[in-house]
């Protein structure tokens, strides 16, 4: 059986986008378990004619197969609303780090420039290019990896 809104409890906001607020989930079946699920209003993705881009945000990540790529477990409709579940990375935003340090480390910048550098080829050697390229667009994993995410503008 497919999940739908109601195996998830979404608990807390984490992030607002263009598209939709973001919550930190997790399946009433295994609370251990915890997911970043994008909700995105029908209503709004018909008005802002963004449907392709929920699509290709999607697509993007469902058949992505990157350590730098932020993975999706899920996606469902209700009769309002589109949902997005996808992994929870709990460093943040690259965004959020550099507001709160500044500036990186020499070494911490190699260190995600390089890994951004990963992705990209992942993605442009799979026909794919991202358009919308930013530090809040780079989240990062509890062992510090950085993953890209927000493929709405991407082009495939």
């Amino acid at each position: 059986q497919l999940p739908n809104v109601d195996d998830f409890n979404l608990f807390k906001p984490i992030s607002r986008g263009a598209y939709g607020k973001v919550y930190l989930a997790y399946k009433r079946t295994n609370a251990e378990e915890v997911f970043a699920v994008k909700v995105m209003k029908k209503a709004e993705m018909k008005y802002k004619n963004m449907a392709d881009r929920v699509t290709t945000e999607r697509d993007v990540m469902a058949h992505s197969n990157s350590p730098f790529v932020t993975q999706i477990f899920y996606s469902f409709h209700s009769d309002q609303n589109v949902f997005l579940v996808m992994e929870y990375l709990i460093g943040g935003d690259l965004k959020s780090l550099l507001h709160v340090y500044g500036v990186l480390r020499e070494t911490e910048a190699v260190y995600y420039t390089a890994q951004i550098i990963q992705a990209l080829i992942y993605l442009h050697s799979n026909g794919i290019v991202h358009r919308d390229l930013k530090p809040d667009n780079m989240l990062i994993s509890a062992k510090g990896h950085l993953k890209l995410t927000d493929f709405g503008l991407s082009k495939i």
